[in-house]
């Protein structure tokens, strides 16, 4: 994590996500340790953690993500399928009243 270049956006947002994850690290202190300011073996840690966890959180959104897209494309799917039904019933109910009017 030495020798980057971390702003404040990004320090903030950082330190947001790691306190969704339950690690308490102020922006300021992201970017001194970034800038390469002595760290304590328990602040390495606490990043090293929160680095992790964010990633497997981001993963099981992505999955879930997933998951409900294709969840609305079985959902269209069967739609269409009502659809093509409902149009064939109509088409067969239309042959049928056409050929009892001529006979």
């Amino acid at each position: 994590m030495r020798d980057q270049c971390l702003g404040r956006r990004q320090a903030r947002r950082l330190s947001r996500r790691f306190a969704q994850v339950g690690v308490d690290t102020a922006p300021q202190r992201l970017q001194q340790m970034v800038a390469g300011a002595p760290v304590a073996d328990d602040e390495v840690t606490d990043v090293h953690f929160a680095l992790i966890a964010t990633r497997i959180k981001r993963d099981e959104r992505i999955a879930k993500f997933g998951r409900l897209q294709r969840r609305g494309t079985r959902l269209l799917i069967f739609l269409g399928l009502i659809l093509v039904t409902l149009n064939f019933l109509c088409c067969i109910a239309y042959l049928l009243v056409s050929l009892t009017q001529q006979a």
